[in-house]
């Protein structure tokens, strides 16, 4: 039900609807937030990460990431920063989920322009990735794997900078069959996130549509490997490590 529906219905101002529901999201979060998505522990990362093995056979996953676009009526005298490179204007949900398509972190609101990659590195969560200050599991051998330890990652896709804690697929020029599995093996898993965008927009219809006076609630990365801060060379070996891995592997049942 829209905000003018609301508006007519119970005979209050629109302004008023806006606030109250501001309100209400407010409290919802502060209320259930520690509950429903609290900071993992060690242990709960671990959870995961044998969660994501069983689903998706990629070891060492403790969650999938990306952006969804929310569109919008472009708010007044804002210019293009909402204008996205889909052509419309937009939020963008910035999101961390786990296997089982719960939100492990979120992130609301940033400016349809801005990229995932962006996004994600100035996110709370990004910077204390980048910090390491999110209590992940030191590294471990992969499963039936002889070789190194191997970090714990994160997949998402294109948009996002490799790094060490953080894997993305190979550019799709010039694939060789070794590099090509890597790209399914780490698609499969990070459809995670995508399902569960799905989920959450069949939940609350309003994400289907095309879109919601924002005023009323108050340039995508390409193939080029961008050299993003601290790990960026780690996560070429690692990625390598992992595209191996996936060509020898023996499934652990």
């Amino acid at each position: 039900m829209t905000f003018t529906a609301l508006h007519f219905e119970f005979k209050i101002g629109k302004s008023t609807v806006g606030e109250m529901v501001r309100e209400t999201c407010a409290a919802i979060w502060n209320t259930l937030q520690k509950e429903e998505m609290p900071e993992p522990t060690t242990e709960h990362w671990l959870e995961i990460s044998n969660t994501f093995y069983t689903k998706t056979n990629f070891p060492n996953c403790l969650g999938a990431v990306d952006g969804k676009h929310i569109r919008i009526q472009n708010p007044k005298n804002t210019g293009s920063l909402f204008f996205n490179y889909k052509q419309y204007f937009s939020i963008i949900l910035m999101a961390v989920v786990d296997a089982n398509l719960s939100f492990i972190y979120i992130d609301v609101g940033s400016y349809g322009k801005e990229s995932d990659s962006n996004i994600f590195k100035e996110s709370s969560f990004g910077k204390k990735l980048y910090s390491n200050a999110l209590n992940i599991p030191g590294p471990i051998r992969l499963l039936s794997s002889q070789g190194s330890p191997q970090p714990y990652v994160f997949v998402g896709d294109e948009a996002f900078v490799l790094h060490t804690n953080l894997l993305r697929p190979y550019p799709q020029r010039g694939l060789n069959d070794e590099r090509r599995i890597f790209n399914y093996r780490l698609s499969r898993a990070r459809r995670t996130v995508e399902c569960a965008f799905g989920v959450l927009a069949n939940k609350w219809r309003v994400l289907h549509r095309d879109g919601y006076n924002f005023e009323d609630m108050e340039s995508e990365c390409n193939d080029i490997e961008v050299r993003g801060t601290g790990s960026w060379s780690n996560g070429i070996e690692i990625r390598e490590t992992y595209a191996e891995y996936f060509v020898h592997e023996v499934v652990v049942t």
